[in-house]
Order: structure tokens, then sequence, then C-alpha cells
């Protein structure tokens, strides 16, 4: 009997995605990533401003309205930049505020004329430092980390502290710029990150848009939204993963019966569709929050994050075994939603992140609350 999953969030946005990320599927089992056309595609189709405000040329939807597209993107395990360039990238940049260079910018994103890649660092620790130099500039030194350039971006736009580690700062640099080396990786799914050393390049004053607890503020917010996006992406690999086990299990026989007739399977799927109706509805519901409150969902995000790591893991591994194992799925499009899915657990802070994260919290509260009247 066939299956197919509810959206989360309906609407042209999901529909249109849906039908675009089909078409580009196929071409990603060869071990390259084939999106560049499809990037060009969302560019062109105005998506990076859809969060942006009327005010900055943009749509002025909210986060639940991109979750769509977020969404119906996971479905086809689209290893693009999306929740990078299109919701982290613009959230920054609003909380600059709407200067000169940023409306300019933002402007430029709504139009598909521009691409930022934001790069977030979550601590002081092997981070990059901020010198002042003449004019109000400033120099770096360090290493900016995992810059995903699995498309091209004009800017590059990222947090770093002060020369002695106590002023965040949020810094934006055009990477026509960038003369120094590029470290390049390829993940499992296909994207390309870099490691960015820029050991002595300056930024200049009008590229400093941001300075003191506000870049805290506006990076902890853009993490807590990328990790909610990248679960809807999730939600959405998972609801195909499900879709794809059921029909597999229905059209292939062992012994001359159906797949499906096995008992042992069946439960196997029941586990699988309990597991991803659980995640469903947390998701869901933790979206729907942050897109009425955005200031309220950290504590919320993190538990997200945390358990879609879990469930996302075990119901890649047991689509891959009812496909029969890794090395007779490798070429299906269950293989493929099964990495995507364990990438997106890694996207803006893994399992570990975000349980040192509520244990630092929870800790906080405890000494709070053992605090005298």
């Amino acid at each position: 009997m066939p299956f197919t999953v509810t959206p989360m969030f309906p609407g042209d946005l999901y529909d249109t995605t849906d039908r675009m990320a089909a078409t580009a599927a196929p071409a990603w089992p060869d071990g390259k990533n084939q999106g560049s056309a499809k990037w060009t595609q969302i560019l062109e189709l105005g998506w990076q401003g859809v969060l942006v405000s009327e005010e900055a040329g943009g749509v002025g939807a909210t986060l639940a309205e991109f979750a769509s597209i977020a969404e119906a993107a996971g479905r086809h395990a689209m290893a693009l930049p999306l929740t990078a360039r299109c919701v982290v990238a613009p959230m920054l940049l609003a909380a600059a505020g709407y200067t000169a260079t940023t409306l300019k910018l933002l402007e430029q994103v709504s139009a598909g004329q521009a691409s930022v890649c934001p790069v977030l660092q979550s601590g002081h620790a092997d981070s990059l430092q901020a010198s002042p130099a003449s004019g109000g500039s400033l120099r770096l030194k360090g290493v900016l980390r995992g810059a995903d350039l699995t498309e091209p971006a004009s800017h590059l736009l990222f947090n770093a502290f002060s020369g002695d580690g106590s002023t965040p700062v949020l810094l934006l640099l055009p990477t026509s710029e960038l003369t120094q080396h590029v470290r390049y990786f390829e993940g499992l799914d296909g994207r390309r990150t870099a490691d960015i050393t820029l050991d002595g390049v300056t930024v200049e004053a009008d590229q400093v848009l941001l300075q003191g607890d506000a870049v805290t503020a506006a990076v902890k917010a853009a993490m807590s939204t990328g990790a909610v996006m990248t679960s809807v992406q999730t939600v959405g690999a998972l609801g195909a993963m499900i879709e794809q086990t059921i029909e597999y299990l229905s059209t292939r026989t062992q012994f001359g019966v159906a797949l499906s007739t096995f008992q042992a399977l069946r439960h196997r799927v029941v586990e699988m569709y309990v597991a991803y109706e659980s995640a469903r509805g947390l998701v869901k519901d933790v979206t729907e929050e942050l897109s009425a409150s955005p200031a309220s969902g950290g504590r919320d995000a993190a538990l997200t994050k945390l358990y879609l790591a879990t469930v996302g893991r075990t119901v890649a591994e047991s689509a891959i075994q009812l496909h029969g194992g890794m090395g007779m799925t490798v070429e299906m499009p269950a293989a493929r939603l099964a990495m995507h899915t364990l990438m997106c657990n890694l996207q803006y802070g893994d399992r570990f992140y975000y349980l040192d994260s509520l244990s630092s919290q929870m800790a906080a509260d405890a000494k709070t609350a053992a605090l005298p009247a």
C-alpha cells in the first residue's frame, strides 16, 4: 500500500521547491554536486529575499513560510546552502541595522545579484582576532573555518573578537578581496566547505557592521534559527525515506512473496514512522513558535536539534537496512537522503554542541536558584 507524507508547511513555495528539487536529484549519485544550475534558478526566483523585509527590497515573509522551501528541499536532499544564504545571512544583516551598506547589500541579495556566505563562531577558542588599524579599520589574524562555498558567494559575513578577546564584532568581507590560502573540503552529501586563512587581511570601517553584546545576541539567534531550519530539512528527508522504504518493500520479492509481508520488516517500518511523526510534530511546533516570536527559540531549538540528531540517524540506518544494506543501496535515493540527514545534523551545532549548551544553561539556572533572595 503506497504512503505519502503530509507536508508540515504546505503551499505554493513547497510545491515549487518539490518540483524543482525533483529534477536535481538524479545527478547527485555520480559523486559530484550538480546544484549550480539549480542555485542560479533559486537566485532568479528570489528565495534569498523571502525573509528580507519589504523596506529592504525583499518579500517580508515569515520563517514558517520559508520552512516550506526547507522541507521540500530536504525531501530531495538538495545539498545547497539554502539555510545559510536565505535565512542566516539576512538575519545577521538585519540585526546590523539598515545602514547604507546593509540596505544596498540586502537589495542585491533579494535580486539575486549577490550572495552572502555566513560563518558563525560560537566561542573565543581558536577564533579570529581583529586588531585596530588606521581609520577605524580592523586587521584580522586567524582562520575562518567552515565557510559553505558549495555555491559562489560574493561576500563573507562572520563574527570575530577584538585583540583582547573581549569585544565581538560582525564583519563583512567581499570574496574578491581574499588572496589568502583557502583549503577546501567535500562532505558526504557533496557540499564544499572551506577554511580560509585571513592573516593580515584588513576590514574597512564601513565593513564593520556591528560591535559588542549585540553581536553575541545576533549570532545566538542566527544559530538557533539555522538549527531549526536544518531540522525542518531533516524531517523532510525522513518523510521521503519512509515513502521510499514502503515502496521498496511493496515492490520487491523474496521467496516468491513481497518483502512487505514479513512481519519483522513491517515492525521496523512502524518504528520509523512513529519516530518520524514525533519529530514532525516537535519541529512544526518549534518552527511556528520561532516564527511568531524570534527571541523565544534558544532552548527549544537546542532540544529539537539534540532530539533530531538521534532520531535522524536511527531512521536513516533503518531505511538503509530495509533497502538491503549500504552495499546494496549506494545508488538509491534512500542512501542519498540518509547522508543528507547526517550532514544536516552537523550544521549549526551537532548534538554534542547542544548537549554542552543545555548543560551549561541548566548549571547556570541551578546556581541562580541557589542564591539567597
